[in-house]
């Protein structure tokens, strides 16, 4: 199940998207609607422009973005700290055969910076498709680099849907119903949702730069085709299609 809609929503993101296009043109040109395969290829070109242009990787992200306006003071009121998963990779450094992606780091910097603050229990949760427990190993580095302990680790949840429920099972154990939660700004709106769906009070510490300020302007690199703006965009699509699926 999880494969097919792996698959299912690979089909719905550039590049996919952009070849089934070009695919139909090819079809209606084969059987002479050349109206019709005229405007697939239009449409192919169209979105593979926009969706390769760093000015709608930018409006995207800007888009997912709510600013916490929180202060220490706020978070100090809650129960629990709550990092999601983001991410392994394999490591050839002499530490450890897995170390946390770019993505997690940056998440573990603020869980850390946030449980020093507010002396509050963390609870760390996911696993790898791979069956790695990201949790683990997440807690492992904040020891390790921060100093920090980890109260909890949840391993296994797959997805933020269940980084939520499996989160309440452990928490509510222990009578925490307020918590912050951690993970990227561009993620923050759909696993919130989840989170509050659980029955979770919820304190957002996003990760990230927060929306882009007015005063920096566009300029011509903003649309020019990047390859990089392409990833970029692929995953705040994805993020943007998976909040519509849970609301």
């Amino acid at each position: 199940m999880m494969e097919l809609k792996k698959l299912i929503t690979a089909m719905i993101l550039p590049p996919f998207n952009i070849l089934i296009l070009w695919l139909l043109a090819l079809v209606f040109a084969r059987f002479n609607f050349k109206k019709l395969s005229r405007i697939s290829t239009a449409l192919g070109i169209t979105l593979l422009y926009l969706l390769s242009i760093p000015f709608t990787a930018q409006a995207l992200k800007d888009s997912l973005v709510t600013e916490d306006h929180l202060t220490l003071n706020d978070y100090k009121n809650a129960q629990a700290i709550v990092l999601l998963g983001g991410g392994l990779r394999d490591s050839k450094e002499l530490y450890a055969p897995l170390a946390s992606t770019a993505i997690q780091l940056e998440r573990l910097r603020y869980a850390a910076y946030l449980q020093k603050e507010t002396g509050l229990p963390l609870l760390i949760t996911g696993r790898s498709p791979t069956g790695a427990i990201e949790a683990k190993v997440a807690a492992e580095e904040l020891q390790q680099f921060f100093h920090i302990p980890t109260t909890w680790i949840e391993p296994h949840a797959l997805t933020t849907k269940e980084n939520a429920r499996f989160t309440k099972q452990i928490l509510e154990k222990e009578r925490i119903n307020k918590i912050i939660l951690v993970t990227n700004e561009w993620h923050m709106q759909r696993a919130k949702l989840l989170f509050q769906q659980q029955g979770f009070d919820v304190l957002t510490a996003s990760v990230g730069e927060g929306i882009t300020p007015k005063e920096y302007g566009l300029t011509l690199m903003h649309f020019i085709p990047q390859g990089g703006a392409m990833a970029k965009n692929m995953q705040l699509l994805k993020e943007w299609i998976g909040y519509w699926k849970e609301k």
